[in-house]
């Protein structure tokens, strides 16, 4: 099964920085690397900056216009699947990874690959510090930092049910409206699906300000690691 990673980025240099050399820890072989960068004042700097992304396979596409939080992991993750990708994961520029990140995410895809109660993989984790890092759980929950699918799953469900312009929502017209609320609030508890996400995040939101975030609403995960020890994968 082939497999790939989409970061989007926009023009938030200082977290970008940070994130690239998280990955500069990862090793990456067996992976496609697509950039998809939205346009903006500092274009040219971020493409520098994303040069040193560790992917010997790697594309870098810079929209014709700025597509938004919204419509870019939708394009981009539509292109990789109809490009013949099993199994896609997205993350973004304001998110720090894990040196294990990508043997996580590969042992996930395959062994949930035909699981029917299994839609994503999560890698962000809510536990406290000090979580086992080998362990792996299923949730209700969808976090959106750092999640991967299948092509089955996405042609079939996940894809045709993005919210590509905020028109979901719950109880009255933008509340809780977008495609994250509208995976995890409405269309996996619909379907009585799942997700997988370890119980030691590997993952860490170092976003504070973004189009959605706020101080006050930011969240960090205590249980990550910049590295953990080769581990074998297993629920309880």
């Amino acid at each position: 099964m082939r497999r790939a990673v989409l970061l989007t980025v926009h023009d938030r240099l200082d977290v970008l920085r940070e994130v690239v050399a998280s990955w500069a820890e990862v090793p990456a072989a067996g992976w496609h690397l697509r950039v998809a960068v939205e346009p903006s004042e500092v274009q040219d700097e971020v493409l520098a900056v994303v040069a040193g992304l560790p992917f010997a396979d790697a594309e870098v596409v810079v929209n014709e216009r700025r597509l938004g939080v919204a419509e870019n992991p939708y394009r981009h993750l539509s292109a990789l699947f109809d490009a013949g990708y099993g199994f896609v994961a997205r993350t973004e520029d304001d998110l720090l990874v894990a040196d294990d990140v990508l043997r996580l995410l590969e042992h996930c895809a395959d062994a949930y690959r035909d699981d029917p109660a299994v839609a994503v993989v999560c890698a962000f984790s809510r536990a406290a510090a000090g979580a086992d890092p080998a362990l792996l759980h299923r949730t209700e929950a969808f976090i959106p930092w750092l999640w991967g699918t299948w092509a089955h799953r996405w042609h079939g469900l996940i894809g045709p049910t993005w919210d590509r312009d905020y028109s979901t929502w719950n109880d009255s017209p933008g509340f809780e409206s977008g495609w994250d609320w509208n995976l995890n609030t409405r269309v996996l508890p619909a379907h009585r699906l799942t997700t997988v996400a370890p119980l030691a995040s590997r993952v860490q939101n170092i976003g504070v300000i973004g189009q959605h975030g706020t101080a006050e609403n930011h969240e960090t995960a205590p249980s990550f690691r910049p590295s953990f020890p080769a581990v074998a994968f297993h629920e309880p």
